[in-house]
């Protein structure tokens, strides 16, 4: 028993000599702090480098990727400015208008981070332990990274010596696991990126934004003209937008809805998420929002013989193109994943879905045959280069071709464009009226625009206090709605002039309910022989009240000079005045006056 109390305590002892100078690395007590500052200098690199894929959509490199400025169909570049930091777009319009596809593969991200960690191990400071005798001398090699839902797995191969008085040691394979959301992260970007390429459900969501902010197609009742305030309902637009983008939810359950109406707003990807996300648009991000249609709507059933209707609607009928950056943000703790993509509204509904893959067009197929070099110069009336943006329309397809440049006193380009018979080629400039120009570019080699420049022009009506005044050209109309505003931007042209002056009335259309009887073809065997019958339906129209009749306004017409536009003078429009209407006859008999009504327009 002794002898083997004896053998017991022996092994123990030497047991924890030997435990006490190595540790579970195998390095000794001396060494083993400077390896785990080593392993520590990788894990910091790596989360830098995890944290800067994260904020730059998956990138790190972002120098190395080409860039697309973007074009003015659609004012997204290929990365999108947010707070001074460029996040590269997975979805936008290049330039030359084709939809682009600019997503990382996880294999990329696991090369780029281990490049990036691998440039960082020059960096490493060892200072404090050279100081205290312990050297550490650091190998070139290899880094395999694995990015996992959970983890991101760092396996190296490199030889790293480690030195300290008359102990050495090298270690040529380290392993650093560090927790990180990255994988869970990338897969739901892309699921949200698919679901956007295939079913263009930001775009869904933005028609119906637009419909219910801004107008479209429908009909106002009332005797009253409408004006259109096309900057205000942008504005409303880009509000709207910015509103409702931020209410987007993933399917997932890092949120309460707090009705079932809300389930509106959730967007249903194959898989549900955990981690929180947010959708964003900034009214300050790249926005083109074009409005087309009449912004100055006559009302229907104010003419003469239209007094049956026995009532007033102003119809009108607008279409939208409209294109904004959207960024998707996926975050869980301290962790985050961001990428933005361009939403794209054409004539009021959605952008189809697009094979990315062979650069799908996001214009009209006339564009991608340009087979004609025509020289193009753009000039304002006094024949001063201005540089402009060009747009070609073929009948009823159009497409961006490129742009001017003033340079040595010209401002000229030569593009190519689809060979087309009396095609339309469209100058726009800042500051100027978009002006067009016919062109065959089948025979036709050169073209000359010349550009009219808008000027802002003090009006003054001296016989109303209120009215709306409408200057119509060929190429250019305006609307001023006084005394809202008292200048209209006009540029040198020949106008068609029209005023209205309205005040408030208490005039009433009496209600209608009556029987409208007609003869109509019978629609048996017989009606072919022209046999008819009879058809009835009841006609019901509610009273309604004209709150507004027409006082006074007629019409002008002038031609105005860039000179006078130009000399700081004053417009102004005499606009005859009538009798307010106490009855509809004299209402109508009011319109009647306005046709024959001439406004006196000169200069002061």
């Amino acid at each position: 028993m002794f002898i083997i109390l004896g053998i017991v305590l022996v092994a123990g002892l030497v047991a924890f000599f030997v435990i006490r100078g190595t540790t579970t690395s195998g390095l000794s007590k001396n060494l083993e702090p400077a390896y785990q500052a080593y392993l520590s200098c990788i894990q910091e690199r790596a989360k830098t480098g995890l944290n800067l894929m994260g904020q730059q959509a998956g990138y790190i490199y972002l120098n190395e990727l080409p860039f697309d400025a973007g074009s003015t169909y659609a004012p997204t570049s290929s990365q999108l400015d947010f707070y001074g930091a460029s996040i590269p777009y997975w979805l936008y319009v290049s330039g030359n208008n084709f939809l682009k596809e600019n997503r990382p593969t996880l294999n990329s991200m696991e090369t780029d981070l281990a490049r990036y960690i691998r440039e960082g191990l020059a960096d490493c400071d060892f200072s404090s332990f050279n100081s205290q005798g312990i050297y550490v001398d650091i190998g070139d090699g290899n880094i395999d990274v694995a990015i996992g839902d959970k983890q991101v797995k760092l396996t190296l191969t490199n030889p790293v010596f480690i030195s300290f008085e008359n102990e050495s040691a090298l270690v040529s394979n380290h392993e650093v696991t560090i927790n990180s959301q990255m994988g869970s992260f990338y897969k739901t970007a892309a699921e949200v990126l698919d679901s956007e390429m295939n079913s263009s459900f930001l775009e869904s969501y933005a028609i119906d934004t637009l419909r219910l902010n801004a107008p479209v197609t429908g009909v106002d009742i009332g005797c009253t003209p409408k004006l259109f305030d096309e900057t205000q309902i942008k504005n409303n637009i880009s509000s709207a937008l910015e509103n409702n983008v931020a209410y987007l939810k993933l399917r997932g359950n890092y949120y309460t809805l707090n009705n079932a109406a809300n389930k509106y707003f959730v967007v249903n990807l194959p898989d549900a998420v955990s981690n929180n996300a947010n959708f964003i648009y900034s009214r300050s991000w790249p926005t083109k929002i074009e409005m087309y249609g009449n912004n100055f709507v006559e009302p229907v059933g104010t003419q003469e013989g239209m007094g049956m209707l026995g009532m007033c609607f102003v119809p009108y009928h607008f279409v939208y193109d409209i294109s904004f950056p959207v960024l998707v943000q996926l975050y869980s703790n301290n962790e985050l994943f961001q990428f933005p993509m361009v939403v794209i509204v054409k004539n009021n509904e959605a952008r189809a879905a697009l094979n990315v893959e062979n650069e799908t067009s996001v214009e009209s197929p006339v564009c991608t045959t340009r087979n004609q070099d025509v020289a193009v110069s753009t000039y304002d009336l006094n024949l001063n280069p201005v540089s402009a943006s060009l747009r070609f329309s073929c009948v009823s397809d159009s497409c961006e071709v490129g742009s001017t440049q003033e340079k040595a006193g010209e401002s000229t380009t030569t593009i190519a464009l689809p060979q087309c018979v009396n095609g339309v080629l469209t100058a726009y400039a800042p500051g100027y009226a978009p002006s067009s120009e016919i062109i065959s570019t089948n025979t036709q080699t050169s073209a000359d625009v010349i550009m009219k420049k808008i000027h802002s022009v003090q009006v003054d009506l001296p016989s109303v206090t209120k009215a709306t005044v409408v200057f119509s050209s060929k190429d250019y109309s305006s609307v001023l709605n006084y005394p809202d505003s008292n200048s209209v931007d006009l540029v040198e042209g020949e106008y068609n002039v029209t005023a209205y002056v309205y005040k408030n009335s208490t005039i009433v259309f009496p209600a209608i309910n009556d029987k409208k009887c007609f003869e109509v073809a019978s629609t048996s065997f017989a009606g072919l022989l022209g046999d008819s019958k009879e058809q009835c339906f009841d006609v019901n129209i509610p009273s309604q009240n004209v709150d507004s009749a027409l006082v006074g306004g007629g019409k002008g017409y002038d031609y105005f000079i860039d000179s006078d536009l130009t000399a700081g003078k004053k417009l102004s429009v005499d606009i005859p005045v009538f009798k307010t209407p106490t009855s509809l006859q004299e209402l109508q008999d009011n319109y009647l006056t306005w046709e024959d009504s001439i406004l006196d327009l000169s200069w002061k």
